[in-house]
């Protein structure tokens, strides 16, 4: 990324240039070639802390802004205030990903990437690199390379796009060089991927983790957050999301395994389990419900002979 000649250590100076370069721009993508649809905002309730956060994924489009605010209300807040936006996406259209930008500042919001979740292109540069609080945890990826301008069907580097990325990311707090990283080796064909030891070690200022990344169990949380999201059940959602939950979910499974292993009768056995899950387990709405049940399904399998 080229570094902008423009002065920007005032926040309204570095404001100015970006709308300024945003209105001049046009067509400009950020992201590699290929359909895919507009982002997806939902609200996933977390349950080891105990609150609602926004998932976003898909390709950034025109109209995504005011869909994020409608989600943004029925989200909480965490002890800093902030909106957590869970980000997994290709990048998108990069004057559509600043209208998300400007609706991430009216609400106040903590950008992280979890556990088997990737940000990259636009949604990197601009979207994660634009929360108040920002983060990469567990396994999380982000992807930098050059902007491109299309025309037609061709896509050319564009200058002029990656001195709006550079304005907002030092208005931000992103180091100059950090950002010149982004993509010193990689152009707008190819692609860096990076992991939280380099997005938070080596880019200096990209990120700022917030409290939920202080104790362990909520950074645990934070890092399941997106895998625990796209479970059906709120059984499933509960389990996974939940620390205490998980454990005795792995300790029934692995008692059930060993009674089976030994079992005279495995179909009875069996019959028996789905039964469990489907008038008990199933049943429950939240955790007190379900560490009932399991701990009764557990003292019921240890008490049955082969």
């Amino acid at each position: 990324m080229r570094s902008t000649e423009h002065p920007i250590a005032k926040d309204a100076a570095a404001q100015c240039l970006i709308q300024r370069l945003l209105s001049w721009l046009c067509f400009t993508v950020l992201m590699f070639p290929g359909v895919a649809p507009g982002m997806d905002f939902r609200i996933y309730y977390q349950p080891q802390i105990k609150m609602k956060m926004v998932i976003g994924e898909g390709r950034i489009q025109d109209g995504d802004a005011n869909k994020f605010l409608a989600f943004a209300k029925m989200a909480d807040r965490d002890d800093e205030g902030l909106v957590t936006l869970v980000l997994n996406s290709p990048g998108g259209n990069v004057e559509a990903a600043f209208r998300v930008v400007d609706a991430m500042d009216k609400v106040r919001v903590y950008t992280t990437v979890p556990n088997n979740a990737s940000c990259a292109s636009a949604c990197a540069s601009v979207l994660f690199a634009s929360g108040e609080r920002r983060s990469v945890v567990g396994t999380g990826l982000l992807g930098f390379h050059s902007c491109y301008r299309r025309d037609g069907r061709t896509y050319t580097e564009d200058s002029l796009c990656n001195q709006i990325i550079a304005a907002n990311a030092m208005q931000r707090g992103v180091s100059h060089a950090g950002i010149n990283r982004f993509v010193k080796q990689y152009g707008a064909r190819d692609m860096a991927w990076v992991g939280r030891d380099v997005a938070c070690k080596s880019l200096q200022g990209l990120c700022k983790p917030g409290r939920l990344e202080t104790k362990t169990e909520t950074r645990d949380a934070l890092m399941r957050s997106f895998d625990c999201s796209k479970l059906i059940s709120v059984q499933a959602q509960l389990i996974c999301g939940d620390s205490e939950l998980t454990r005795v979910d792995k300790t029934l499974a692995e008692i059930y395994d060993q009674k089976l292993k030994t079992s005279d009768n495995k179909a009875r056995l069996q019959a028996n389990q789905r039964a469990w899950f489907r008038n008990s387990r199933n049943a429950c709405g939240d955790k007190v419900c379900l560490l009932r049940s399991y701990h009764l399904r557990i003292d019921e399998l240890k008490r049955m002979r082969s």
